[in-house]
């Protein structure tokens, strides 16, 4: 009886075995006609932006293709917007209230959460998002890890910190050698409230050219490539640098192609020409909800939005949009993760203003 339990259990096994063996070679060779061959231009393209943007998993483009490949499809792709900077004189914010009027966020499909703060969803072919709208700017400022260059911290975390109501992640952070950052050293320009934190090196603070997304103090977002010297000699009280720039001054940087980030979670910050923040969000890797998407999607979403300057943040695991204490969107890791900064919106005052 034993023995014959035993002879069952081994051909099971081995059905599975072979099971497995036979799925193997099919994926392999789906992997090959779909992607490797060229067959399919446009997969194969997705499939090389996409792995060549993250930063640990570069090998999944590099081990089937050679460098001149790569280096062709990513010229073909990625945006330039180096002779982009937002004229400020474009943004004319505008504060008075008509409580006749119909709430016009509202109208345009909109969810009010609170006092001059809202809601909406957003979608595409495979992919799901939300936007943020604040009516104020002055609402919205720059918040980084109490902890800087030491460890970075939740946005979650960040936002109690800051005493705000709402955020989303911010710029990007310089990796490990492993890529086993844990957020605590900033890449690139970080400015909040007016207060330079990054760069410390005097000669990067007076001569290196960062991408700066940054929001002087009368609200107006700011995109520029520039000196930290030329941010702190021109008003600008919160700063990142990140990019590409999406919009500038309403108009859509992506000219060809897709963007060249491939598909996954992405954060944007746009602003509307009238003054209100958008925050953006799409949330990716999740097979049957929403896998992601390049960046052409969130241009054309945030120019019907109204926008007249975007850019992106940092995106992947980082995506995280929060309003009070919750997730408005689903983290592709599940939860948080630990980052350097991150955009945060302030709440109102009893007397209307904003609290700082």
């Amino acid at each position: 009886m034993f023995t014959a339990i035993l002879k069952f259990t081994a051909k099971i096994i081995s059905y599975i075995l072979l099971g497995a063996i036979a799925l193997a070679i099919l994926g392999a060779i789906a992997f090959y006609i779909f992607i490797i061959s060229g067959l399919f231009p446009n997969l194969q393209e997705t499939w090389i932006n996409t792995a060549m943007t993250t930063m640990s998993h570069q090998y999944l483009a590099t081990m089937f293709f050679s460098d001149e490949k790569i280096e062709q499809v990513r010229e073909k792709h990625l945006v330039d917007d180096s002779g982009f900077a937002t004229d400020e004189n474009e943004i004319e914010i505008s504060r008075e209230e008509n409580e006749e009027v119909k709430d016009p966020y509202v109208e345009e499909g909109y969810t009010l959460l609170e006092e001059g703060l809202y809601l909406k969803d957003v979608s595409g072919e495979n992919w799901k998002g939300y936007l943020m709208l604040i009516s104020d700017p002055l609402r919205v400022k720059l918040e980084d890890t109490r902890r800087q260059f030491i460890c970075g911290q939740k946005v979650m975390t960040m936002i109690e910190n800051a005493g705000a109501v709402a955020g989303i992640n911010g710029g990007g952070f310089t990796d490990g050698p492993n890529y086993d950052s844990n957020g605590g050293t900033p890449s690139g320009l970080v400015i909040e409230n007016g207060i330079l934190v990054h760069p410390t090196d005097e000669t990067d603070i007076e001569e290196k050219v960062y991408s700066m997304v940054g929001m002087n103090s009368n609200g107006v977002l700011v995109l520029r490539h520039c000196t930290a010297k030329w941010a702190m000699e021109n008003d600008i009280v919160s700063a990142v640098s990140f990019n590409p720039f999406i919009i500038v001054n309403g108009e859509g940087v992506i000219k060809n192609g897709t963007g060249g980030w491939g598909i996954a979670p992405r954060t944007a910050l746009g602003q509307r020409k009238s003054g209100e923040i958008i925050f953006m969000v799409v949330d990716g890797r999740q097979v049957g909800y929403s896998i992601g998407t390049d960046l052409l999607p969130l241009q054309e979403t945030l120019l019907a939005e109204g926008c007249h300057n975007a850019a992106m943040m940092d995106g992947g695991s980082s995506t995280v949009m929060i309003y009070n204490k919750e997730f408005v969107n689903k983290p592709s890791l599940g939860f948080e993760r630990y980052i350097n900064n991150c955009w945060v919106v302030l709440p109102v005052a009893e007397n209307g203003e904003t609290k700082q």
